[in-house]
């Protein structure tokens, strides 16, 4: 019986995560990289084991030296008896319960790339770097479209810090696990987080999407072949970057970059090889709308070496808080040596041994010296920032990191924190590094608070979170989920780092990961809440109500339309015997392009559990995770939308001028080929601040954050959710 229910289970979790990925096929190769020389290496796929590092899990599992999982008597804790997480993008949980602490008991942030000040350092010293210097690109400017080029040969990057992979901007790390991870993908995801928060790379104070000195016109909707063929030029006052046109002598273009056809299999290695690549023998038709490059030889295309500019920060000196190098270091956190070797103030980071340490960050931090030169790092251009006796940096990024989860855990108060419980994880093989960025998440949350727990994937090995000896699923083994056992907090660092080609293949460590992977990631976003939330109903249920799935929708006024979402219902819900019960819920927040009745779909396959007793009842709830459509002939909006399985030609629309319940709205059939989608594909639950035609008056009616609060207090006034209050707990 219970292999039977275990298989029942394992489907329909496997497709409730798979799609929250954006789908895709789920299969992957191994993390060998070849580069143009022929030589290869192995990226991503940290050597270091977890048990080794001293910041790593002592026999408590704790993260530090210095906290203690102290035993305490029974405590009173507030309950609202919501949770929330997701996958991918969904992992967006996290930065919603920032900006709104006090709505959810529990954050489940799988997979994410929500760590801001990770993705800042990221793309400004790896992504959309690589280039040689410019005395040296100049010098070579015969060879500047030749991929092949010795001379201009100055990337990959890294891997910097463990689980990366090497990347620069001419070579992105292509995946197919929870989506096909190529280029036209990384510019989809880059795009939709900018009109989320406005463009993270290149500040322009005239619109939040575009880079400064291009006009609105240029992202009008229509043939790109115009655009890609007749690059627009961006000269003074725009153009100036520190580090490839300090004279501003250079004109700075617009550009095409995207998928070009490869001609492969995925199961050819050159297909691998090629996939994140750009080929400068292609004519792109991708216009790419956040960065422009610099036209070192003035033919209106970017060629293969013309670096891009990142203008995101005022230049500054990495070496810490205490403001100086090693070697000025005195050992008391002052700067009156010189010469000294070693590290004597103990402020160099290191991801594992020193986590906190601040010299050698890639990040700002209060106390480094800086050019107060503005953005562009170059004097009297009268840039944002130059001259204002503060460090600068972008203000759409800083918007961002101070609704970020590290800037949360650093800043809010201890009880706010203590009023949650967190549980991450991320797969070392992750193409968007998302074990990297989370890991560091936890890191600062285990030194502020301690009893946070770092493991080394589910089940493989002593120190997983179930500590098996061999792959297996939760529900093999008596895990208990409560906090003495397994750690207030906790981060899960899966995948197998001696894993074959074959395993690495099938997913591995990967964003979605293994079959295995992805029962045991959904079982423990769930579980772990179960077995937490006070006076959880898991007796077994007599019932010809073995629970539902309703499709239905709500008005929204931070729309200002029909906002749709799904809802499975506990067995026993409509059974007029349980009509007296009420049930604890989860929010699970899809990922990027996935729709609401698509990520529900492992909803009545819990509930087989439920129905067993084997696990508490809950109701599972997931919202739209995307934007808009607009019907293009009428300009009319509709953000509550279903594909339909029979006519897959059609959207079926709510009415979207509809207030009352969704059983009294109309629905209206537009056909699929007449719609666009007013971002590109996720809507990262944020409020945005354009749409992905650099319309800011868009940003009145596209407010995603806003619809899970009004989620929230619908789901309370229509279903019998338990009141919210103090609970006593051990």
């Amino acid at each position: 019986m219970k292999s039977a229910w275990r298989c029942w289970l394992f489907v329909g979790v496997f497709l409730f995560a798979a799609c929250s990925s954006s789908g895709g096929d789920e299969q992957s190769t191994d993390t060998k990289v070849t580069d143009e020389s022929g030589q290869t290496d192995v990226v991503g796929d940290a050597t270091l084991d977890v048990e080794d590092d001293q910041v790593n899990p002592d026999a408590s599992g704790d993260v530090t030296d210095d906290t203690e999982d102290v035993e305490v008597g029974p405590q009173e804790r507030y309950f609202t008896f919501m949770g929330m997480g997701g996958v991918s993008m969904g992992a967006s949980a996290f930065t919603f319960h920032v900006g709104n602490p006090g709505y959810i008991d529990f954050i489940g942030a799988y997979g994410g790339y929500i760590n801001y000040y990770y993705l800042q350092g990221y793309m400004r010293t790896a992504m959309f770097a690589g280039f040689c210097d410019m005395d040296t690109i100049l010098a070579h400017l015969n060879e500047i479209n030749d991929p092949d080029s010795g001379a201009l040969k100055c990337g990959p990057v890294g891997p910097r810090f463990p689980w990366e992979f090497a990347v620069d901007f001419n070579h992105w790390h292509f995946d197919n696990s929870g989506g096909t991870w190529d280029r036209d993908f990384y510019w989809e995801a880059l795009e939709g987080m900018s009109t989320a928060f406005g463009n993270l790379i290149n500040y322009n104070p005239d619109n939040p999407y575009l880079p400064a000195g291009v006009p609105l016109e240029w992202l009008a909707p229509g043939d790109t072949t115009e655009r890609c063929a007749n690059a627009y030029h961006v000269g003074k006052p725009y153009n100036y970057n520190a580090e490839y046109n300090p004279e501003g002598e250079y004109d700075l273009i617009t550009f095409c970059d995207g998928e070009e056809p490869i001609g492969f299999a995925q199961e050819d290695p050159r297909y691998w090889e090629l996939a994140g690549v750009v080929d400068p023998t292609y004519t792109h038709k991708r216009p790419t709308h956040l960065l422009l490059a610099v036209d070192y030889n003035g033919n209106g295309l970017r060629d293969f070496h013309e670096p891009v500019i990142v203008n995101t920060m005022e230049r500054f000196e990495d070496v810490g808080a205490d403001g100086c190098a090693d070697a000025n270091e005195d050992g008391d956190g002052g700067c009156t040596a010189e010469g000294a070797t070693g590290d004597p103030n103990g402020d160099n980071f290191e991801y594992m041994d020193n986590p906190m340490g601040t010299e050698g960050n890639i990040v700002y931090d209060e106390g480094e010296p800086y050019n107060d030169y503005g953005l562009d790092g170059v004097a009297d251009t009268d840039d944002y920032g130059e001259g204002d006796g503060e460090f600068s940096s972008n203000p759409n990024m800083n918007n961002l990191i101070e609704r970020s989860a590290v800037y949360w855990i650093d800043h809010a108060p201890v009880e706010e924190i203590n009023a949650v419980d967190i549980f991450m994880d991320g797969g070392i093989r992750d193409a968007l590094h998302a074990c990297t960025s989370t890991w560091q998440i936890a890191q600062h949350l285990a030194a502020r608070v301690g009893n946070t727990r770092f493991y080394r994937d589910y089940t493989m090995f002593e120190d997983s979170l179930y500590p098996a000896m061999e792959h297996g699923l939760l529900t093999d083994y008596p895990v208990d989920y409560t906090p003495e056992s397994i750690g207030k907090n906790w981060m899960v660092a899966y995948g197998n780092p001696d894993a074959t080609e074959s395993e690495i293949w099938k997913g591995d460590g990967k964003h979605v990961g293994t079959g295995d992977d992805v029962y045991n990631r959904s079982a423990s976003m769930f579980m772990t809440p179960l077995d937490r939330w006070p006076n959880v109903d898991k007796e077994p249920v007599i019932s010809s109500d073995k629970g539902a799935i309703v499709n239905s929708s709500f008005y929204s006024p931070g729309t200002q339309n029909r906002w749709a979402y799904s809802i499975a219902t506990p067995p026993g819900y409509s059974d007029p015997a349980f009509q007296d019960e009420a049930y604890p819920v989860f929010i699970f927040l899809p990922g990027h392009g996935v729709m609401a009745d698509s990520a529900i779909a492992a909803g009545l396959v819990f509930n087989k559990f439920m129905e067993l007793g084997m696990i508490g009842k809950f109701m599972l709830a997931v919202p739209e995770g995307q934007c808009c459509r607009i019907h293009v002939p009428t300009g009319k909006r509709y953000c509550a939308c279903r594909r339909n399985n029979i006519d897959n030609s059609k959207y079926f629309c709510v009415d979207p001028d509809c207030t009352g319940p969704d059983s009294e709205c109309a629905e209206i059939q537009i056909p699929r080929d007449e719609t666009d989608q007013e971002c590109n594909g996720g809507n990262f639950f944020a409020n945005q601040r354009t749409n992905k035609y650099g319309d800011t008056s868009a940003s009145e009616y596209m407010h995603f954050e806003d619809i899970l609060l009004e989620m929230i207090a619908h789901i309370r006034e229509t279903y019998r959710v338990p009141e919210a209050g103090w609970f006593e707990v051990k």
